[in-house]
């Protein structure tokens, strides 16, 4: 408990240090350079208010769940076979290094074509940018599997689904937990980078809006609300696992 008190601790200190340096800098720089800390808390509370919030936040959160889901199916398949079947991977690595090098920027740019301005390219390059990272941890996952594990399954003549389900899921479930939690987190600036390049819609084209209003202390209020999300969602996932490989609430 003591430990738990301490990490809170010095999680808000970092927070009120931050906040300090924030407040600081408005002391310097004009309003339209760094919005003093109440400005922006006064636009946030402002635009929680207004009637289309609760459609613009949910816009953006669907967006953002359809591209985590296609990209989390894909890329589950594709990262037990490649460990299951390193046949199946040498012929897929390329593939997986192309979705990885390329930038999210080039995706958006070819979804543009390809989908229109209709928020369809936001849930590509979430998708697409999902898909490497989790077929990368699962095919290790897979491949680090405790061979004594295996060994038992064939003395106990296992089938390959029994051993799949019994043996090689609940192994690998710790590197899909780490997937899940690096693309969650950069699924939510995809989203909105796509949204704020493609449409007009969600949190990304209420950025673009205040952009081109020249109101900096709404767009840094759209961003707190990011982060406030980005955080309740890495929540809910330590939830999920909770009391799993050693996860603690």
């Amino acid at each position: 408990m003591q430990g738990k008190a301490g990490l809170w601790f010095r999680r808000a200190l970092g927070v009120c240090l931050l906040l300090g340096a924030w407040q600081l800098a408005s002391l310097f720089f004009p309003p339209l350079v760094v919005p003093p800390i109440a400005q922006v808390l006064s636009t946030l509370v402002r635009l929680m208010t207004q009637s289309d919030f609760g459609a613009t936040i949910g816009t953006t959160i669907l967006r953002l769940i359809a591209g985590l889901a296609i990209g989390v199916g894909v890329g589950a398949v594709l990262g037990l076979l490649f460990g299951l079947c390193p046949k199946i991977e040498d012929v897929g690595t390329p593939l997986i290094h192309v979705l990885q090098a390329i930038p999210p920027v080039c995706w958006v740019v070819l979804a543009l074509v390809w989908f229109g301005f209709n928020g369809k390219p936001c849930v590509f390059i979430v998708a697409t940018a999902t898909v490497p990272t989790v077929v990368i941890n699962l095919s290790h996952g897979v491949r680090s599997v405790d061979p004594r594990l295996l060994e038992m399954a064939r003395l106990y003549q296992f089938s390959r689904w029994k051993t799949l389900r019994h043996v090689t899921l609940p192994s690998i479930r710790p590197y899909f937990r780490s997937a899940l939690e690096i693309v969650i987190g950069g699924g939510w600036k995809l989203a909105v980078m796509g949204e704020v390049l493609t449409t007009n819609s969600g949190i990304g084209g209420a950025i673009t809006t205040a952009r081109l209003n020249i109101e900096p202390d709404a767009i840094i209020a759209w961003s707190l609300l990011l982060v406030l999300g980005c955080y309740l969602t890495q929540r809910l996932l330590r939830m999920a696992f909770c009391g799993k490989e050693g996860v603690t609430c």
